[in-house]
């Protein structure tokens, strides 16, 4: 949740919280009532900047007329501190509103928005905006391809144990690559990787139960996740730059590792993957 909230009497005039939004950055104030004194204020309502658009401007009243009471939106959505992110999640969409605030024991201490469930659970996302499509981050992808070029240390090494260890590896990196594949069902590339992963694990588990795993077996196999995770790499650093570009640029679109810029132009690797 994100504090302190900002909030507003219910008595106080639009004019005055629309100057309060701008001032603190904020696109939304809880409204309280009964605030005698301030700190027995209990949280009645909200007003968002779609509020004062829709029933001030649009309606042409006085901001300096109107008061929060009169376009408040209640009976006020609120959530405990100790609910989960899904709770949190699953009552805003059944509510259809996008800030929840947080209230204990009646007093209000905080505010969980939309924006800070995705930051917890960015796959979220879809259920949020059905439209957007949703891939695995950089960073997310960096974890794994860490775990498999660890993996690719411990095949080379060929003794027993680190062959013993390679196998508890591949197969963590193949049951995590499953469950983000079951969360990210758009994402085609990372059903790719998954793909690959899952086919070198069966292979090694049928040459280890076949009495396999001679040097020559072994190097292949080694050759083959080589091969792999020169892709895992390309893809990883990739969704990396195209994240970290996003972020300076406030455009947080993402489209498979090309996208559209300026002009209608569209972007490109400057080379080619490897196959």
């Amino acid at each position: 949740m994100s504090r302190p909230v900002v909030s507003e009497d219910e008595e106080t005039v639009v004019v005055k919280i629309a100057k309060d939004m701008a001032e603190l950055g904020v696109g939304s104030v809880v409204v309280t009532s009964g605030g005698e004194p301030p700190a027995a204020a209990k949280p009645a309502g909200i007003v968002t900047e779609r509020d004062i658009v829709l029933k001030v401007l649009r309606r042409d009243k006085r901001a300096s007329e109107v008061r929060a009471r009169e376009i408040m939106s209640s009976p006020l959505v609120t959530v405990a501190p100790e609910a989960s992110v899904e709770e949190a999640c699953d009552l805003a969409l059944a509510k259809g509103v996008k800030r929840l605030p947080v209230v204990e024991n009646g007093v209000l201490v905080g505010l969980v928005s939309v924006r800070n469930i995705l930051t917890r659970k960015p796959e979220f996302v879809k259920r949020f905006y059905p439209e957007v499509r949703v891939l695995a981050s950089g960073w997310t992808l960096d974890r794994l391809e860490r775990s498999l070029s660890e993996c690719e240390v411990l095949l080379a090494a060929g003794d027993e144990e680190s062959i013993k260890k390679y196998r508890a590896g591949l197969k963590e990196v193949c049951d995590e690559l499953s469950r983000l594949v079951c969360t990210y069902t758009d994402d085609k590339e990372l059903g790719e990787i998954f793909a690959s992963v899952k086919r070198l694990w069966h292979e090694h588990e049928t040459e280890t139960g076949a009495g396999g795993e001679g040097g020559e077996e072994r190097e292949e196999q080694r050759r083959r996740l080589e091969a792999e995770l020169r892709k895992f790499r390309h893809t990883t650093f990739w969704r990396k730059q195209q994240a970290t570009s996003s972020l300076a640029s406030g455009i947080f679109s993402f489209h498979d590792y090309r996208h559209t810029g300026g002009g209608g132009r569209e972007l490109r690797l400057p080379f080619k993957r490897s196959r």
